[in-house]
């Protein structure tokens, strides 16, 4: 990870309480100090002030500046945006997914120690590393959002919806095609996931079949829409 990621990544995590699974993720990206880690999970409240101070260090941010990191609040109360009737829907329902993510990782975390084969051990990490990505990159959009009051946009929830919003102004021909297409896609990332060529692109396939699926069900549903006129 570059510098300027990693002091990014340890302030936002800072910002977000410092909950202590999350840092202990953040730091196997930064050391291979397992010392560390194990006391920590020991007794959380204990060391969690050290894993702040080696996080901070890691990522050359000044300890003084940071020494002060706020305990974990309500969700809502470190977004408050979320409850104005202008919060744009997009974020809200990344909250929602936000929520789900962290509570996955903790799951896939906590189940890593339980794994006792190394294709549960790979799946169980995979898993982990997944929604821990997953909440920090929807936390980065809710960050954004709190610091500037404009919309971040990276998340490919925004692409997405754009999609949903073109597909409700097609006529039904044009619909017709796009149902074609999307199946024919589909086909083709099924048939990539059996072959299991590039696993490493496992995941980046699945999100892009759930995307097209949901894409689908909605041509789908304005096609049905369309023959009951």
């Amino acid at each position: 990870m570059a510098e300027n990621n990693s002091t990014a990544a340890v302030r936002a995590w800072l910002r977000a309480g410092a909950e202590v699974q999350s840092g202990l993720l953040l730091f196997s990206q930064f050391s291979s100090n397992t010392r560390l880690p194990v006391l920590v999970k020991m007794n959380p409240a204990k060391y969690r002030p050290l894993l702040i101070e080696k996080l901070c260090a890691r990522a050359g941010i000044e300890k003084e500046q940071e020494q002060n990191a706020t305990p974990r609040r309500r969700f809502r109360d470190d977004f408050p945006f979320l409850r104005d009737p202008d919060c744009p829907p997009e974020l809200k329902i990344l909250a929602a997914d936000k929520i789900t993510a962290h509570e996955r990782y903790i799951q896939a975390h906590d189940h890593l120690f339980d794994c006792t084969t190394l294709d549960e051990c790979y799946q169980t990490a995979r898993a982990a590393i997944e929604n821990f990505q997953e909440n920090r990159s929807i936390f980065a959009e809710l960050d954004y959002y709190r610091e500037h009051h404009a919309i971040l946009g990276k998340h490919r929830i925004f692409d997405h919806l754009r999609q949903l919003r073109k597909l409700r102004g097609l006529n039904i021909v044009a619909l017709l095609a796009e149902q074609r297409r999307l199946r024919l896609a589909i086909w083709r990332i099924n048939d990539e996931i059996r072959k299991g060529t590039k696993p490493h692109l496992l995941t980046q396939r699945e999100q892009r079949r759930l995307q097209k699926e949901d894409l689908l069900r909605e041509v789908d549903n304005l096609i049905e829409a369309y023959n009951v006129r």
